[in-house]
């Protein structure tokens, strides 16, 4: 799996698929010829105000100056989905809700004036990773619906946790475990010096 990227990045495929979720948008202006745009629409135009969802690529390719669509925040990130995950943000499966709700709610954070989004992706991410840790410890893959339960970050973060805390019981147990030095610590050991001022590179 591709590392995330959290950011607009070309060559990323985790961050092709995330623009290509649809999200809600309002036409600007009509739009002559572009009905084929919405698959309920019978006129071969769009006119003005008219709604519809499209990929959030296209919402990110328009022309700032003359733009044709405006974009409307999805009712996962609304302020009725705000006081559920206020009331308990762990007990939301966000993989249901969303398969990138975090990824997704970044890019659309630059169509809000208010920052409410911002505000909801933090607070609603700070509060899971609590219950994240503790599922990291104590669930395995096998016993955890993981695609409903998390997003596409929380799936990482969960694996990564998942595989860590088993190699520090593996540690633990005194099994079979090398522990590798990190950078760090490598290059802090070769900079050591000797009494008389050389440096002495690390005795391997």
């Amino acid at each position: 799996m591709n590392i995330p990227s959290f950011r607009p990045n070309y060559y990323s495929l985790d961050d092709i698929a995330i623009t290509q979720e649809r999200i809600p948008c309002r036409t600007t202006q009509d739009l002559h010829m572009m009905g084929f745009l919405d698959a309920s629409e019978k006129s071969p135009n769009l006119s003005n105000n008219h709604t519809l969802e499209l990929p959030l690529w296209v919402m990110l390719t328009q022309d700032d100056r003359n733009p044709h669509f405006e974009a409307l925040v999805p009712d996962i990130y609304s302020a009725a989905y705000k006081e559920i995950y206020q009331a308990d943000a762990n007990y939301v499966e966000l993989g249901a809700l969303c398969k990138f709700y975090f990824e997704l709610g970044m890019y659309l954070t630059r169509y809000q004036n208010n920052n409410s989004v911002a505000e909801m992706l933090y607070t609603t991410a700070q509060e899971r990773l609590k219950g994240l840790k503790d599922l990291c410890q104590n669930v395995g893959n096998d016993s955890l619906n993981v695609a409903s339960k998390f997003d596409f970050s929380e799936r990482l973060l969960f694996n990564e946790g998942t595989k860590t805390n088993k190699l520090f019981d593996d540690w633990l147990q005194e099994r079979q475990v090398h522990i590798k030095s990190t950078e760090i610590a490598i290059n802090i050991r070769k900079r050591k010096r000797s009494p008389d001022g050389d440096t002495q590179e690390e005795q391997q």
